[in-house]
């Protein structure tokens, strides 16, 4: 089959200024996806910066997961209990990011904290602290080992590629946050629940603009077939691979190819393993 033409720019990834170091595992998912390296290009906020610019000469926007949102952007006061973590030019950057995104109709990919972003970008609201406000039995936050397989995923709309993809199988996922989507925003449709009901996969409702979210960390579960599929599809709609449709898996290396077989077979048992990380 052949290519597309290339797409033009760069492929961004947002990230927090504490957060750099975790960078890798998104570049990595990407190249396993088939974007090359020299395509890649990871930021942060810096001052004077211009990020409308910076994204409608993009190729596509990867929001990664880190701090939290400051609760102002919806309207909210912090909850003194709720443990909140903010880094406010993080939050600007990425509201400017998705501001020039949407102008020029750049896909986006949000991860973890990128959904909660994407949610109250489209005017949806936080659960600012979980386990406070909306406890429940079912794990969310264990952040060691980054791929411990928590809890599942229940589909609930298959008609996007990202609800097709997930209910191929049940979706076994790892789970590292203390806040979750409470109201949804504007346009944002759900695709995937956790068992207790929190919303953890999403899509715009927009044919002219392809937007994509999880709240969990498929960076760090490239290894499963699944979860690999997820950053294939953001690839294929960049241009960067055929357009072959679902059900053609790249190869990956041996390494990468043994990590896939021990995370399946450890799957049931981290399911049982309890105990909040910060």
């Amino acid at each position: 089959m052949t290519l597309p033409a290339p797409p033009r720019g760069e492929v961004l990834i947002s990230v927090g200024d504490p957060e750099r170091d975790k960078a890798p595992s998104y570049v990595a998912a990407l190249e396993h996806a088939g974007v090359p390296s020299d395509r890649i290009r990871v930021i942060q906020p810096k001052p004077g910066e211009d990020y409308r610019s910076l994204v409608l000469a993009a190729a596509g926007l990867v929001l990664a997961g880190g701090e939290d949102l400051d609760p102002a952007l919806y309207g909210e006061e912090t909850l003194p209990e709720a443990n909140v973590d903010v880094l406010p030019e993080r939050d600007a950057m990425e509201l400017e990011l998705l501001a020039g995104a949407r102008e020029a109709r750049i896909p986006v990919w949000g991860v973890c904290r990128g959904l909660q972003m994407l949610n109250v970008f489209f005017g949806g609201t936080l659960w600012q602290d979980l386990a406070l406000q909306l406890p429940t039995q079912v794990l969310h936050q264990m952040s060691n080992p980054e791929d411990a397989l928590i809890h599942t995923i229940r589909v609930t709309d298959p008609r996007v590629t990202l609800g097709e993809l997930l209910r191929r199988e049940a979706p076994l996922v790892n789970s590292r946050h203390h806040q979750g989507i409470k109201d949804l925003g504007r346009g944002l449709v759900p695709v995937g629940h956790a068992p207790d009901g929190l919303v953890e996969a999403i899509y715009l409702d927009d044919d002219q603009w392809w937007v994509r979210a999880v709240q969990w960390h498929p960076e760090n579960l490239i290894a499963l077939a699944q979860q690999r599929a997820l950053w294939e599809a953001f690839a294929r709609r960049l241009g960067f691979v055929a357009d072959d449709g679902p059900g053609h898996p790249t190869q990956l290396p041996r390494s990468i190819q043994s990590t896939q077989t021990e995370h399946r077979a450890a799957g049931p048992t981290q399911l049982n393993q309890g105990g909040n990380t910060p």
